[in-house]
């Protein structure tokens, strides 16, 4: 459950841009009953996510200081706020207007009368742009995860990824050794998964000689490290990440439609980086906006106090990306082009091949025959010698 303040409980200087309850803060005068019921087990308090219009899965009910409810499928008008007061994670608190009025505000934190909150960002959330926001039951499975069991480059060698903890060392290829700042495990039930949305197997050798070493299992939107002198090298002019799913036309890449759950887990560093799974090349996590919306709160809170807020709406905490990002439809034609240029070339090679077989077959008939000449010439002047 949300903490709620009325409208007036909380003040904000407009010298210091700083927010503050007020001196005389009293929970009986100042506090809004706000009430969200959830229907799928996933509540974290964060309106943005479950309240009507964001989120068709849910059901919310937000009642007035009166404690009576407001209509069923109103949508918020909401403004909200990332706090810090120098020590403690960020605290967002979200300005919530319902029929034009000033209700209050939902913070994710209970605020401490006397402490100033410096304000670090601020910015609108539009109704109409709501589907922009994932539902909780769909960030585990979009975000790009790694399967249990995947071995990942580390300076003391290959470490199963399930043995990560933040701090742990892990080879990148740009920048050496980096740490995991931030590790994240999540159960995927794939009953009712689109097959689109399932995990993406690519088997060892697929990409290359060797590469990956062994059968490699990511979620579809995992971008693996393709072009150059590397992976797929014949396929891409420069390197680019591709989501793993884009690359399923290719011979031992598919997806599982057999699984029926899965155990995903992805790590964050400073930076995006490129890193090796194994033996395939691929990405660590990189933290842009739908990843971070997707988040429950309290872990919201903990990446941004790791990495720090993003400094404009569409960047990541942890960006820029580490390689241009291709998307899968990029992907695909560049794939299909490159497919069709390879069965072009083989087709023609056929040709030459038969082309080839054809005439060593009519030298090897004229051979034949000029033996069987000189043969027959040697008979009749054996004969003549005799006679």
């Amino acid at each position: 459950m949300p903490i709620g303040y009325s409208a007036d409980a909380l003040v904000y200087d407009s010298g210091t841009n700083s927010w503050s309850l007020r001196p005389d803060y009293d929970p009986d005068l100042h506090r809004v009953n706000f009430q969200i019921k959830d229907d799928d087990g996933l509540f974290d308090g964060d309106v943005k996510a479950d309240e009507v219009g964001y989120d068709s899965s849910q059901e919310a009910i937000v009642t007035d200081m009166s404690g009576t409810p407001i209509a069923k499928g109103q949508i918020y008008d909401e403004e909200f706020y990332a706090a810090w007061d120098g020590v403690n994670p960020h605290i967002y608190i979200e300005s919530v207007e319902i029929g034009g009025t000033h209700i209050g505000y939902i913070v994710s934190e209970p605020l401490t009368p006397g402490t100033s909150y410096s304000q670090s960002a601020t910015g609108d959330v539009d109704p109409s742009t709501a589907a922009a926001y994932s539902t909780f039951t769909d960030v585990p499975y979009s975000m790009p995860c790694y399967a249990l069991g995947t071995m990942i480059d580390t300076p003391q060698g290959p470490q199963a990824i399930e043995t990560l903890r933040p701090g742990d060392q892990v080879l990148t290829l740009d920048h050496g050794a980096q740490a995991a700042r931030w590790v994240r495990h999540a159960e995927q039930p794939l009953e009712a998964v689109d097959t689109d949305a399932k995990p993406v197997l690519i088997k060892a050798g697929s990409l290359g000689s060797g590469c990956p070493k062994n059968d490699l299992i990511v979620s579809p939107q995992h971008r693996i490290l393709v072009g150059g002198l590397r992976q797929l090298r014949a396929a891409c002019g420069t390197e680019a990440f591709a989501p793993a799913k884009s690359l399923t036309v290719l011979p031992g890449i598919r997806h599982m439609k057999g699984k029926e759950a899965i155990t995903w887990i992805h790590f964050a560093c400073d930076r995006h980086e490129v890193v090796t799974a194994n033996g395939c090349l691929s990405e660590s996590l990189l933290l842009g906006p739908m990843v971070v919306n997707g988040l429950r709160t309290a872990e919201r809170l903990t990446v941004t106090g790791i990495f720090g807020l993003a400094t404009t709406p569409d960047a990541a905490l942890n960006g820029p990306p580490a390689r241009v990002c291709m998307t899968v439809g990029a992907m695909k034609r560049r794939l299909a082009k490159h497919l069709n240029a390879k069965r072009d070339l083989a087709a023609k090679d056929i040709r030459k091949w038969d082309k080839e077989l054809a005439t060593e077959k009519f030298e090897a008939e004229r051979l034949r025959e000029a033996r069987s000449m000189t043969q027959i010439d040697s008979e009749v002047q054996g004969e003549t010698y005799l006679s």
